[in-house]
């Protein structure tokens, strides 16, 4: 009887393992095609575009405020301005914001459909500049986010974290979606690793491969991340996460939704979808979740977009213990978005969002690390009892893990390389030439055996936290960007 038992758990770990594999792999052939025979994009005077007013949150942002603003006013975008919120931040956040712009009182402007978040301090605006500053009481990134859409003017609201920057023409490439297709939602571009990056007279420039393993597998990994599965997704129309780092949403959609998601927010939309005093540590795929529920229970037609051509650059963490957090703390949030909507799951009302993402989502991705370390005990226990061969057993996850590891590094290359050559901030990237392109393959390979054991226990600790409820945002510390002034030699 143990022995069927065993055979059973192993035909399912087969049929899982087994999906997951040519999931991946068909979004990896995917992607490729995609990047080998995409068209030519709109032009920024084909059309007319609208006001985007960009929100950063800014909580304890001393280090990169600066480098983040720099970027930000220097957009290649016809209209738009900039609302930076400081989120109550114990350091010199606000006296850096003072510092670098001229800075006037101003009133604070909101309407009456404005969405409740902590109060707000102080309002001040820039004599030159389209940029306004915001201090509030400390409420967290969804409620600073919040405020900053209540003072805004635009009809799209852009979503940049305080630690990153934006290439020139990647806000006119994220808003490209709602100008060629109406029925956009959501819009987001490709994540970078801003790890290693300098600005020079207001461009990014790289100064080399990072040294630090851990920054060189995270570099991978967003690309694996943004340019593959992203994509494959949103041309499936099933894209349910959209990076807070960088993303573009409708004013108008996010009001009817009631905004980002914190305890304070008793939106009706909000309470009668998750009930009153809900919150996530991830508030920007929940955001995209109830977006598309709300879409489909009122029986219109949307989309979501992932835009390659439109690249944030972001910092990432460099020890294994922040690495550890981020990463517990995105999969706790994954538990708590997929629980909060969990009605969505398999109800074909919901199109390929509740038939084909809300389970991808569940089965490939949450439950995943537990899967996976089952199957670890498992093959353990059957090696014990000498029910499957030892050597030809391990023999067969080597050859496996090496060929994955092959198909999916080698394809990355070329998709990097193909995305290389249209993508705007195409200087900074890191690979431009051949021993460039085999070291992103060989870390690729590596992290296979190294880096994706060390992810699986951060994802174990987010699946535990997400069970005791666990909130605490868990910030990392970082280093901020060189810039290096036009006036130095």
């Amino acid at each position: 009887m143990s022995v069927l038992i065993l055979r059973i758990i192993e035909k399912l770990l087969i049929i899982y393992f087994g999906l997951y594999i040519l999931f991946d792999i068909g979004m990896y052939v995917y992607a490729l095609f995609f990047f080998l025979t995409r068209k030519k994009k709109l032009k920024p005077g084909d059309a007319k575009f609208d006001k985007v007013s960009v929100v950063i949150p800014a909580y304890n942002e001393e280090v990169s405020i600066e480098a983040c603003l720099r970027a930000m006013t220097r957009m290649n975008y016809p209209d738009y301005e900039i609302i930076v919120v400081n989120d109550g931040s114990t350091d010199k956040t606000l006296e850096v914001l003072h510092n670098i712009l001229r800075l006037e009182p101003a009133p604070v402007k909101t309407s009456n459909a404005s969405v409740p978040t902590k109060k707000i301090k102080q309002v001040w605006k820039d004599a030159h500049l389209p940029v306004i500053v915001v201090d509030k009481i400390n409420g967290g990134k969804a409620d600073a986010i919040n405020a900053g859409i209540n003072l805004s003017e635009g009809k799209y609201i852009c979503t940049v974290d305080a630690d990153s920057i934006l290439s020139p023409d990647a806000l006119l490439n994220a808003v490209k979606p709602f100008i060629k297709n109406p029925e956009t939602i959501v819009s987001g571009g490709q994540l970078a690793v801003l790890n290693g990056l300098q600005i020079r007279n207001n461009k990014t420039e790289n100064t080399g491969l990072p040294k630090n393993p851990l920054v060189q597998w995270q570099i991978i990994e967003y690309i694996k991340s943004f340019l593959i599965s992203r994509l494959a997704f949103s041309k499936i129309n099933a894209l349910l996460i959209m990076s807070g780092a960088f993303s573009v949403f409708k004013k108008k959609d996010l009001m009817e939704i009631g905004g980002f998601l914190n305890p304070e927010n008793r939106h009706p939309v909000i309470t009668s979808y998750l009930g009153p005093n809900k919150s996530t540590v991830c508030e920007d795929m929940e955001i995209v979740v109830r977006l598309w529920r709300y879409a489909r229970d009122n029986k219109r037609k949307v989309k979501t977009a992932f835009v390659p051509e439109a690249v944030c650059w972001t910092e990432v963490p460099e020890s294994p213990r922040n690495l550890f957090k981020q990463r517990s703390r995105w999969h706790q949030g994954l538990g708590e978005t997929l629980w909060l909507h969990k009605t969505m799951l398999f109800d074909p009302r919901y199109g390929t969002t509740g038939l084909i993402a809300m389970p991808y989502y569940l089965l490939f991705e949450f439950v995943s690390p537990l899967i996976k370390i089952f199957a670890l005990v498992f093959l353990a226990v059957a090696l014990t009892n000498d029910l499957v061969h030892t050597r030809w057993l391990l023999l067969m996850i080597a050859s496996i893990m090496l060929l994955t590891a092959l198909i999916m590094s080698s394809v990355t290359v070329v998709i990097e390389y193909a995305n290389a050559r249209n993508t705007t901030g195409k200087d900074a990237l890191r690979y431009k030439n051949f021993s460039g392109w085999m070291k992103l393959m060989l870390y690729g390979i590596v992290s296979e055996f190294s880096y994706a054991f060390f992810r699986i226990l951060a994802q174990m600790d987010g699946m535990v936290k997400w069970i005791k409820g666990y909130k605490n945002w868990n910030k990392f510390q970082r280093k901020g960007i060189v810039i290096i002034k036009e006036t130095e030699s």
